[in-house]
């Protein structure tokens, strides 16, 4: 008895496409179905049935040792791929996978493949963008453009029953008609003016600009059909053998395997065989075509050994605009277009959007709901559409619930269109031991992976809140970024850690490349941080990693971190270095304490770092120029503030006489001069007097102008409370300003508005009250002693310093 085949060409995440595909097979009964997926992942399809799976989800295909090779394979409910797994389980029918395998494609140097080691997405170039393969270096669904895999030969395909001829046509709706597309124009042909993919091609026949809206339009709101597939084939034969578009050596490959997997499956005397599969792919799949040359094709790859799990996916992952090539513009939208009876779909979900506002608090009644489905039939009627699609959907809801302002449904687009969605997989599903503690941690700390965005405010007293600030703290150190810290404001900040919280699926694939670090959170956090300390250039990065590790309570790395910061403390003589690396070391001393970290080895570390520090800064503050002295500045302030708070009173002693060095050394960097000024009159360690002496020098005739200038702006430093309460320091700059040339003065302006352009408005305007007080000694004088016109004579100018 000879074999029925029958060709089902689908666009991969179509509700249309699965609702007619369901129909068609309820139809045809087949014993066998071929589905256009990995063949090394038929194995994991039998999860798909599992009773607590709930897609979202994808097939994560992965190489076991080398992580960065993977490919995810979403499905969500209207994937036409995931309604053939159901049927074949509900009714029986074998299910084979016979796309070409990922053990191939991962081993064999393809040009598609060979951009993906090299970091660049994949490219499939077919219009139906078959959810292949992810960039292997990075876990992420692939970039697929719409440029289209053109047919490699030009043999015609044998008619059958169940292809229409090429005057039939397809009812897609009551009203309207779908012609089949025609030869390309010879004019279009001469010009060489081929569309940049077919499906465009037969919009712009159809009279839209949009392939995309076109074919869901067409296609996907449609009702299912199961005579839908005939003409699909007819159309895709027509644009193959018309627009004749270059292919790429992986689409030769994927379709001679599945001719071979297809061949090899009628032989062993299968009666009915369905094969689902892109609709580009669907009229080259044909048992009689090219025999020899899909066996030397595929002849001698090279392939590797690979493994498959299930992991949740999201709506916001299975949208174009995450990249993802096959992705749709508003999952949701299909979800409920494939899950509610088509003449209920456009009020379910204007309701939808109006429960949604009223949870958020805004105007939305029924009327306005009544309204907005009205709204939506009229502009579909206008534009000659039975039913109204996400287009007239929003523009109707902007109009009625938005009252004209976008703005106003973000919340509707993000939920109702794209979708916030996380799907669920078995808990029994083969994971490492690492994706296994990761589980149980989450379990433990009570933090359930999400995929919405929240806020998470932990105080560090209780164990629960510290036990979830270790797990987050670790696994960013796995690169896992689950967690986003934030800064806390109004509240006890080394008691309280802010973060944002938001679960993307490709952090599964993180886990998978974190467990070479080992078996358990904690054993691979302290694994990484040790190894990242090893390869640490200098005594900042080392420094900064140990703070991490403290903050994650990793115990086991914490000696070795140690033994590395010391060892790079005692070859470093570059100050630099040093000034960075004290300030996150102090940190962990001084509030270690609130996670209950041991810190004695970090305090052996400091101890011998500041001495050091203290005997380099003078000489290291000396020949530099102004750029040079900008960027020492905020690192010489960080570890005067970190000094401080180690509360010694024997190493504050030896960094204040450091700090004096600076100040009276005539070949320190004027910037750095200044800034050491500053922070000895701030401790009390430079009186009101001797502020003003050195401000007198720093100012006086003998020095450059561009040395005073910086002197002036390091001493300031952002703040004018110095020269508010400090009337001598004012008079003393008042008086240079009065003596300085006018040429001299215009020409130093620039430098010095950068002393005062942190002043906050106030500080501005007390200035300019006691600059017009005039010159009070401090004494009291006369009101005789005023030259009152001399003093008048500096207002313009102090008015454009400070910027009046």
């Amino acid at each position: 008895m000879p074999t029925d085949l029958r060709l089902f060409g689908i666009r991969h995440h179509g509700p249309g496409s699965a609702a007619s595909l369901v129909h068609a097979l309820d139809a045809y009964q087949p014993d066998i179905v071929l589905l256009e997926c990995p063949a090394d992942a038929e194995a994991a399809l039998a999860a798909a049935t599992h009773p607590e799976m709930r897609p979202p989800v994808a097939l994560l295909v992965y190489n076991p040792k080398q992580h960065q090779q993977a490919s995810f394979l979403p499905f969500a409910e209207f994937s036409p791929e995931w309604q053939a797994i159901q049927w074949c389980h509900r009714h029986g029918a074998h299910l084979r996978c016979f796309d070409l395998p990922m053990a191939l494609r991962f081993g064999t140097s393809l040009p598609g493949l060979l951009s993906l080691r090299e970091g660049e997405p994949a490219r499939d170039s077919s219009p139906d963008a078959a959810p292949d393969q992810p960039p292997t270096a990075q876990p992420q669904p692939a970039d697929f453009p719409q440029q289209p895999e053109p047919a490699h030969h030009q043999e015609k395909e044998p008619e059958s029953d169940q292809q229409p001829n090429s005057e039939q046509k397809l009812k897609l709706e009551p009203e309207q008609e779908l012609k089949l597309v025609p030869p390309l124009p010879e004019d279009r042909e001469l010009r060489g003016e081929v569309p940049r993919d077919p499906i465009s091609y037969l919009a712009e026949l159809d009279g839209y600009a949009d392939g995309e809206r076109w074919w869901e339009l067409r296609l996907e709101q449609a009702p299912g059909h199961a005579d839908t597939f005939a003409v699909v084939l007819d159309l895709m034969t027509a644009l193959r053998e018309e627009l004749n578009l270059p292919e790429t050596e992986e689409t030769l490959l994927r379709e001679a395997f599945m001719r071979e997997t297809l061949r090899a499956t009628l032989q062993q005397g299968y009666q009915r065989v369905a094969v689902v599969c892109g609709a580009w792919h669907a009229p080259v799949l044909r048992p009689e075509l090219l025999k020899k040359e899909d066996k030397a094709c595929l002849k001698g790859l090279k392939k590797v050994a690979t493994a498959a799990t299930w992991i949740p996916w999201t709506f916001e992952r299975l949208s174009t605009a995450s990249g993802y090539g096959a992705g749709v513009g508003s999952p949701a939208w299909y979800e409920l277009l494939f899950t509610t009876p088509r003449a209920e779909v456009v009020t379910h979900w204007m309701v939808r959007a109006a429960r949604l506002l009223r949870s958020r608090d805004l105007d939305a009644s029924a009327a306005h709901a009544i309204e907005g489905v009205r709204l939506a039939h009229t502009l579909a009627a206008v534009r000659g559409r039975e039913l109204p699609g996400i287009e007239e959907l929003q523009e109707a809801a902007v109009a009625i619930l938005g009252g004209g302002y976008p703005e106003t449904l973000e919340l509707v687009q993000r939920e109702l269109v794209v979708g916030e969605r996380l799907g669920a997989v078995p808990p029994e599903q083969p994971a490492t031991p690492l994706q296994q503690d990761v589980q149980l941690q989450q379990k433990a700390t009570r933090l359930k992976p999400e995929a919405t965005a929240r806020t998470l405010d932990l105080d560090l007293r209780k164990e629960l809140d510290l036990s979830r600030s270790h797990l987050l703290h670790r696994l960013r150190l796995l690169d896992i970024c689950w967690g986003e810290p934030r800064r806390a404001q109004g509240k006890a900040g080394t008691f309280h850690e802010l973060w944002e919280l938001q679960w993307q699926p490709e952090y599964a694939l993180n886990v998978l490349d974190a467990g070479r670090w080992g078996n358990t959170v904690l054993a691979a956090a302290a694994a990484r941080a040790a190894s990242r300390a090893a390869e640490a250039p200098d005594l900042e990065a080392v420094s900064q990693l140990l703070a991490e590790a403290l903050q994650a309570d990793l115990a086991p790395a914490i000696g070795a971190l140690v033994a590395r910061l010391e060892t790079l403390s005692a070859g470093t003589r570059d100050v630099t270095h040093l000034l960075a690396a004290l300030p996150p070391l102090v940190n962990v001393l001084r509030y270690g304490n609130v996670r209950r970290t041991e810190t004695a080895q970090v305090a052996t570390v400091v101890h011998h770092l500041v001495p050091r520090l203290c005997i380099g800064l003078p000489p290291a503050c000396t020949g530099l120029d102004y750029d040079a002295a900008r960027q020492l500045l905020p690192r010489l302030e960080g570890s005067h503030q970190a000094i401080r708070l180690l509360q010694d009173e024997a190493q504050e002693t030896d960094w204040y006489a450091a700090l004096a060095g600076v100040l009276r050394n005539p070949a320190s960097s004027g910037l750095l001069a200044g800034a050491a000024g500053r922070l000895l009159f701030d401790a009390h360690r430079l009186s009101p007097e001797e502020a003003a002496t050195f401000l007198g020098l720093a100012l006086s005739p003998a020095q450059p102008t561009s040395y005073a200038t910086a002197w002036l702006e390091g001493f300031l430093s952002g703040s004018a409370l110095l020269l508010l309460h400090h009337r001598p320091l004012f008079d003393l700059l008042n008086d240079w300003l009065g003596e300085l040339p006018e040429d001299t003065f215009r020409e130093i302006v620039p430098l010095l508005r950068r002393a005062f352009t942190d002043f906050s408005l106030p500080e501005r305007r007390q200035l300019l009250d006691l600059s017009r007080q005039g010159h009070q000694p401090a004494a009291v004088v006369g009101e005789e002693d005023y030259d009152l016109e001399r003093g008048l004579q500096v207002l313009p100018g102090l008015r454009e310093l400070l910027g009046f």
